[in-house]
């Protein structure tokens, strides 16, 4: 279109806007646009929209197809485009400039936008409809009209920025340019932004990014293709990754849904420190490499050796040591300079590690220096005893938390044996001295001791045979004794065998007062356990106790034992039977043993011990003796012992018979003791004499004793019966001459 054109065209339009008639006309075109692969239809006056990066171009095309009944006749070749130079239009060639009923005319307009900003623009296509004359009229109509639409484009523009994290400056990138990423040290990573901004007046698309160079990755990247808004941006992270001392390159390039890619170079340098690692104590010194093992010396338990380190910068760049650790017991670190270090290239650091041995063994650690690890060894030399047994066909090693010869249960009185094994470990012979259970008649045993003291070389080993006899309910410990190692003994005792029947004899049922018998107490079978018991004697009755009751060992509880597997109890220097006082009172004796298990006390007594029961029967009082003294002229005082077991008397019947030549005007005497007995046994001196008790009485007689003789010698004997609730005692009679 030439400027002559595009006069004359704005001088067409000037006239055709004075022409228009005042009152609108139905538009007779049908207006088809095809945008790419879409066609659809607009009506007139209706918006066109159109995106394309600048530089590039997009193209619609416009088919107007005249549905009226008259004629159409085109004011211009081709539609004029008025406010934007980024719009062209132009029209088919061959197009007929008269259109009739259904004939078209298409022409296509193009955006080409010059920058990103935003267009807009007006499409003017004149024409004048001829009509037919109206009815009645022989004159055709004409109507001035035109196609008009309004053109909106739109152009994405995107540009590509980065920025370094050290000073965070955005920096612009064109096309084949080049990102220069920082020197990185090898094996670490560094990083920068990438922008892609969408700096222009319409949504574009990114569809892909890609990387290319072994020691580039890309993060954060976002699911592809990806719509950016006019004013937004993306930014991935490229990341740096380098693994040896040398120059990396790579290249991004960015695609999107129209227009050409965008290439980007990258550019990074790996700078690295180089740790040399090596041991002073040689001459010259001995490079160790992580990984590799650093060994001592052998060393006695109880003293130390020492390896002085050094960590040497053998690289190109700076590098930190920021931790130096050791693991491993025995071996500890000292003068280790203050952390982080930053060594420069040839320069060095370095500490000591020692090696202090704790047991006859080989202890393994590590020398850990920022993530570079080397192994540690040494041998402590000395002796070491180690402990094993078996049960169940399973070898249990002792040591750790676990440092215990453990029995199973075992029932009291049973015996279970074991066989520790016992070996020398360590580096050098060991000498053992004494062998034993420290606990003096424990349940523990060692048998099998060999011949002490005894040298045992590395390696060597004996055993010994341990055997656990419980005495106690629930568990038992002990220590089995190597000079001055010891081994934990434990085991646990369960309930022993219920105690078989037993019976108490030597006396039952009623008893004479004051009599002695034997007892007995033996048990219906045989026990496998040695037994400690105790006979208790208890008194009951109405009366107060009589104290002479009791055992002839005295008290009224006498111990005995039974020994494992017998039957009879033995009471002590007595033997199988003990003696058994009974008292002068009338009264209950009850016999009740408690059993025990001899060794650990584990009670055996039934619930309802069986017991013997021995009575001493209220009986008329027993007369023991007949004493005469006090003797004068005429007096002389009858003194009478013997015990009521009723505690209680009543009178008293005493029988002179005179010797020749000596007469009494009355011989016998019946006396009343009842106050004097009650006095008696009420008193507290009688408690401890029971039932027993002395009568004096004295007599007075007149008459004359025959010349030459005394009161006593004219007597020739005297007789006595006392009587209490229950009868009359046996007369006694005490002979004077």
């Amino acid at each position: 279109m030439n400027p002559r054109w595009m006069i004359r065209d704005l001088i067409l339009l000037v006239a055709f806007a004075a022409v228009v008639p005042a009152q609108q006309t139905q538009f007779q075109f049908q207006l088809r646009v095809t945008q790419g692969k879409n066609t659809f239809l607009i009506p007139n006056a209706s918006s066109l929209t159109f995106s394309a990066l600048v530089g590039q171009s997009q193209t619609v095309e416009v088919v107007g197809t005249y549905t009226g009944a008259g004629k159409v006749t085109l004011l211009a070749p081709s539609p004029n485009i008025f406010a934007s130079a980024d719009f062209s239009a132009s029209a088919k060639d061959s197009q007929p400039i008269v259109l009739g009923p259904g004939n078209t005319v298409a022409f296509t307009v193009t955006y080409t936008p010059t920058s990103g900003a935003q267009s807009t623009g007006q499409l003017f296509l004149p024409f004048i409809e001829t009509l037919p004359p109206a009815t009645g009229s022989t004159t055709p109509t004409q109507v001035q009209n035109a196609i008009v639409l309004t053109l909106q484009g739109t152009a994405p523009g995107f540009t590509l920025s980065y920025v370094l994290p050290a000073d965070q400056n955005v920096v612009p990138l064109s096309s084949g340019a080049t990102i220069p990423i920082p020197a990185t040290p090898v094996n670490t990573t560094g990083q920068v932004a990438l922008n892609i901004t969408n700096t222009g007046s319409g949504t574009g698309t990114i569809t892909g990014v890609s990387i290319s160079g072994a020691a580039f990755r890309l993060s954060h990247l976002p699911l592809f293709p990806v719509i950016v808004p006019a004013g937004q941006n993306v930014q991935l992270l490229i990341l740096y990754l380098p693994t040896q001392v040398a120059s990396d390159t790579g290249q991004i390039v960015v695609t999107f849904d129209t227009g050409p890619p965008v290439t980007v170079n990258l550019q990074g340098s790996g700078t690295s420190s180089a740790f040399v690692y090596q041991s002073l104590q040689t001459s010259p010194p001995t490079t160790v490499s992580p990984g590799e093992t650093l060994s001592f010396a052998g060393t006695n338990i109880g003293q130390t050796s020492s390896i002085a380190f050094r960590v040497l910068n053998a690289g190109n760049s700076t590098g930190t040591i920021n931790s130096i650790n050791v693991a491993g017991q025995g071996f500890q670190l000292s003068n280790v300079p203050a952390l982080p270090q930053t060594l420069a290239p040839n320069t060095s650091l370095t500490f000591t590690i020692t090696f202090a041995p704790t047991l006859a063994n080989t202890f393994k650690g590590s020398l850990l220096i920022n993530s570079d690890t080397v192994s540690l060894s040494g041998i402590g030399l000395g002796t070491q005893l180690a402990f094993s047994y078996n049960v169940a066909g399973s070898t249990i090693t002792l040591g750790g938390a676990n440092n215990s010869v453990i029995f199973s249960p075992l029932t009291i009185g049973q015996s279970s044996r074991l066989n520790l094994n016992v070996k020398n470990t360590g580096t050098l012979a060991a000498t053992i001295s004494n062998i034993g259970v420290g606990q003096v008649n424990g349940p523990f045993v060692v048998s099998g001791v060999p011949a002490l003291p005894l040298s045992l070389a590395p390696n060597e080993e004996f055993p010994l045979t341990i055997t656990f006899t419980p005495t106690v309910l629930g568990f038992s410990n002990g220590t089995l004794l190597f000079d001055n190692t010891s081994v934990a003994l434990v085991g646990s005792g369960t309930q022993p065998p219920s105690l078989p029947a037993y019976t108490i004899s030597g006396a039952s049922g009623t008893v004479a007062p004051g009599s002695q018998m034997l007892i007995s107490l033996n048990l219906a079978s045989p026990y496998s356990v040695a037994i400690a018991g105790t006979l208790n004697l208890s008194v009951s009755g109405d009366l107060a106790a009589d104290p002479a009751v009791q055992f002839s060992t005295g008290g009224l509880t006498v111990p005995f034992v039974i020994p494992a597997n017998t039957t009879s109890a033995v009471f002590g220097n007595q033997g199988t039977q003990i003696g058994l006082q009974a008292g002068t009172v009338a009264s209950t004796i009850t016999l009740t043993p408690t059993f025990a298990t001899r060794g650990g006390n584990v009670d055996l007594t039934p619930t309802n011990p069986a017991t013997l029961k021995i009575a001493v029967a209220p009986a008329p009082p027993t007369l023991i003796s007949i004493q005469l003294s006090g003797q004068t002229a005429n007096t002389v005082t009858i003194s009478l012992s013997g015990f009521t077991t009723t505690r209680k008397l009543t009178t008293g019947t005493i029988q002179f018979t005179t010797a020749p030549g000596f007469s009494m005007p009355t011989s016998k005497f019946t006396i009343d003791l009842q106050p004097i007995a009650t006095v008696w046994f009420r008193s507290i001196a009688s408690q401890p004499f029971g039932g027993q008790f002395t009568i004096s009485i004295p007599f007075t007689f007149q008459g004359t004793v025959p010349t030459g003789k005394t009161l006593l010698n004219s007597i020739a004997s005297v007789s006595a019966t006392l009587s209490n609730e229950v009868g009359t005692s046996t007369l006694l009679q005490a002979n004077v001459q």
